[in-house]
């Protein structure tokens, strides 16, 4: 018994030795498989790492190695449980000498063909199945294992009841291990056909990775050709944005100058259609093309329709239509005009007078003429008030000349025909008194004497009287001395007494502060509208007023003649309201007459007084 112990344990222990070593060995297989796993990881993460649209496949790739791999360590699972089942046979083969010499020969062998087909399979599983870190955690289990069966087999040489016992068991155990072994046997076919297939899968994924690997070599290939042509592309976008910033610049200045243009086109037709001067394009037909306001509110009409709606001829007064049509025939000629004077007739009838200027212009890049206008009616109006005026002035000078002719020559008659012939009777009477003092000395009485003296004495008031009224007429004293009212009151008498008119001299002024130029020139209004009264007005009445309102200074002449309409234009060749109105303008006053037919008349000076 004690020499089929030893047996036993010498085989027990062969085996264990040949188990440990078959658990190294696919243990250093196992850490191979894993390191190749590795590096087939780090070669699959590059691949992944290097082209996005594979990594799909290379998941699904690495997802069937990782199945391969998990059916490898489950058969390898299956191998070590099927050798833990072996060494509890064997030690049941410890019990039965004969049985177990021959079994564990048959074992023997039967181990040796394993360890074979299980080192041909580590060797293919190391090159196929994908490594399983869980594999060397079950190694070390199993070395735990065969440390513990070591500690038992030792355990059985003190007990041999036990191991009788273990025998028996063993006997029975390695029945039903050969029953088992024959399981393995076909589980290892199985295996070996699976590694086959397994061998034929990696070389298929493994042509697969080098078709991988070439595919992303190219796609680096292309990828870089990609990035080359993106930087090319990333140049030519700089160069076309520089380009774009340029033409952005240059449509900017472009928007702008057009702006600009905009704005001064804009700023020309305001300027052209604001202008107080009228405007008017004319093509070479004769077309009006454009009319600005200012010419249609010459014409007083509404718009370029009607103006163009109104023929020339009846824009025109007879004369100006007759001095158009010959410009139109000089034009035609070749010879045009570059500026001119129109007489217009406007829409309600009024004639204004134009002053025309016509130039050749470009109009939409066809040759028009610009006409401009200016509304002369008022100059031409106070040219002819100035060229009146003149008349007047002129015709008032020679009324003057012929005044102070006339005057010297009334003053000639009167001296000659009242102061002349009262002197030369005074002459006579005093050559016939001297006759008769020195003829008849004795013979004179004293009444003869008196009366003869009386009489000088009347012609001598008399020449003194007329003296005095011419005098008087020609500059009255009175008014260096005394002012213009007493002077004013004088005059009034004296013309009162020699043309028997009614006349009434109002003032409520007690002294009038004026100067002597002004005092003579009131003094000559009223003498001159005193003299219109008796020369035109066939008055009865005339009423005098001199009166200050509002720092003015009145002088009112009302009669109650014949009147005169005010509708009426006064006569140029009136010297005497012309010679009034010179003085009121020397005055800086206001000469105001007014007058109906019948009603009389009445003139109205209003000069500044300051008092």
């Amino acid at each position: 018994m004690s020499k089929q112990n030893k047996n036993i344990e010498e085989l027990t222990s062969r085996l264990i030795l040949d188990n440990n070593e078959n658990a190294k060995e696919l243990y250093a297989a196992n850490k191979r498989v894993v390191s190749k796993n590795e590096d087939t990881e780090k070669q699959v993460a590059e691949l992944i790492v290097a082209n996005e649209e594979n990594a799909l496949a290379l998941i699904i790739v690495n997802k069937e190695l990782d199945v391969q791999s998990n059916e490898s360590e489950k058969r390898a699972i299956e191998l070590v449980n099927a050798y833990k089942e072996l060494k509890n046979t064997d030690r049941k083969l410890a019990h039965q000498k004969k049985e177990k010499e021959k079994r564990a020969a048959e074992l023997i062998i039967a181990n040796k063909e394993l360890v074979f087909q299980d080192e041909e399979k580590e060797k293919r599983a190391a090159e196929l199945i994908i490594a399983n870190e869980e594999l060397a955690f079950q190694n070390e289990e199993k070395e735990k294992r065969a440390a513990e069966l070591i500690t038992a087999n030792k355990e059985l040489v003190f007990q041999d009841e036990e191991k009788e016992k273990r025998a028996a068991e063993l006997i029975i155990a390695n029945e039903e291990l050969a029953f088992q072994n024959e399981e393995k046997e076909k589980r290892a076919d199985e295996l070996i056909t699976a590694n086959k297939e397994l061998v034929f899968q990696n070389k298929e994924k493994e042509k697969r990775a080098a078709e991988l690997i070439i595919a992303n070599k190219e796609l680096a290939f292309q990828n870089e050709e990609k990035e080359k042509r993106a930087a090319e592309l990333i140049i030519a976008n700089k160069e076309l944005a520089f380009q774009n910033e340029e033409k952005e610049k240059r449509a900017a200045e472009l928007i702008k100058a057009n702006n600009e243009f905009q704005q001064s086109e804009e700023n020309f037709r305001r300027s052209i259609s604001e202008s107080p001067l009228g405007i008017c394009i004319i093509s070479v037909d004769g077309c009006t093309m454009y009319v600005n306001k200012a010419l249609l509110d010459i014409y007083e009409y509404k718009s370029l329709e009607e103006f163009r709606s109104i023929p020339v001829i009846n824009r025109y007064n007879p004369e100006c239509y007759v001095q158009y049509l010959e410009r139109e025939a000089r034009f035609d000629a070749g010879k045009q005009a570059s500026d001119y004077e129109l007489s217009i007739i406007r829409k309600n009838g009024e004639t204004r007078y134009i002053k025309a200027w016509m130039k050749e212009i470009l109009w939409n890049d066809i040759k028009h003429y610009q006409v401009i206008s200016l509304d002369i009616t008022e100059q031409k109006q106070a040219e002819e008030a100035l060229k009146e005026s003149q008349q007047e002035l002129r015709k008032f000078a020679m009324h003057l000349q012929n005044v102070r002719e006339e005057e010297k020559i009334a003053l000639a008659r009167e001296i000659h025909d009242d102061l002349g012939q009262m002197l030369v009777a005074l002459k006579i009477d005093l050559g016939l008194f001297k006759q008769k003092v020195s003829k008849r000395r004795e013979s004179i009485g004293l009444e003869d004497m008196l009366s003869k003296f009386n009489n000088l004495l009347n012609l001598v008031d008399k020449t003194i009287k007329t003296t005095r009224r011419i005098m008087t007429g020609l500059r009255p004293e009175i008014i260096d001395s005394l002012g213009f009212i007493e002077a004013a009151k004088s005059y009034v008498l004296e013309f009162e007494e020699r043309y028997h008119l009614a006349c009434q001299f109002n003032c409520i002024i007690s002294e009038l502060n004026t100067t002597l130029q002004q005092s003579v020139a009131l003094f000559r209004i009223l003498q001159e509208a005193l003299n219109n009264v008796v020369k035109h007005a066939e008055a009865t009445a005339v009423k005098i007023h001199v009166n200050i309102y509002e720092n003015k200074l009145i002088l009112e002449i009302q009669d109650n003649g014949i009147g005169f309409d005010e509708n009426h234009k006064i006569r140029q060749d009136s010297y005497g309201m012309i010679g009034m109105k010179e003085r009121v303008i020397l005055l800086e006053g206001e000469l105001i007459i007014t007058g109906k037919p019948g009603k009389g008349t009445c003139v109205r000076v209003e000069m500044p007084y300051t008092g």
